[in-house]
């Protein structure tokens, strides 16, 4: 499965693939993709993973209220470099959980996390150097304790009993690799 890419000086900006997955490009810094089910997800967690594996270390900060699916994400995205389903948990109580993938995920749950020096005490500058990618749930609470090249990544869905999730991704034009990658996923 592919996405489809709508261009930034099409009249209508949305585009449709087969399996339903509507893509925008807003700016050469953000793109939002519209997920309607989990097979959704892993399609777009898979092209993701192609994106971010090439030229590590990679950080993808995490962004959502509770429900909006950022660990299914990072289940999804496990799955694509390698892991077993059973391996990606929430890490909500270990705060740090290595995924055995290739290349590796440092999954960290920050929502736990009080403050910034608590933050960095975790060690995570040290994981930021890593030939591995680091992704982060509740990134968003130190945004300046993350790497300037990260990757944000929001989840929002509008009724929780749906499956149905809009994602942003952020921070494309200092990623121009992942993002020449995702655009040329979604032709």
């Amino acid at each position: 499965m592919r996405l489809k890419h709508a261009g930034l000086n099409s009249k209508n900006n949305w585009k449709k693939n087969k399996s339903m997955i509507q893509t925008e490009v807003i700016n050469d810094d953000t793109s939002r993709v519209i997920l309607e089910n989990l097979e959704d997800c892993r399609s777009f967690a898979q092209s993701l993973a192609k994106s971010l594996a090439p030229n590590l270390p990679r950080t993808v900060g995490l962004v959502g209220t509770l429900g909006a699916g950022k660990t299914q994400l990072v289940k999804f995205l496990a799955q694509a470099l390698g892991a077993h389903p059973e391996d990606v948990i929430s890490p909500t109580f270990v705060l740090v959980h290595p995924i055995d993938t290739h290349p590796q995920i440092y999954h960290i749950d920050a929502y736990r996390i009080h403050d910034s020096d608590e933050f960095l005490e975790l060690g995570i500058e040290e994981l930021f150097e890593q030939q591995a990618i680091t992704i982060i749930e509740w990134a968003d609470r130190f945004v300046e304790c993350m790497p300037k090249n990260t990757l944000w990544i929001e989840l929002a869905c509008e009724d929780p009993q749906s499956q149905r999730r809009t994602v942003l991704l952020r921070n494309l034009s200092k990623l121009p690799d992942v993002q020449d990658q995702l655009r040329h996923s979604y032709d």
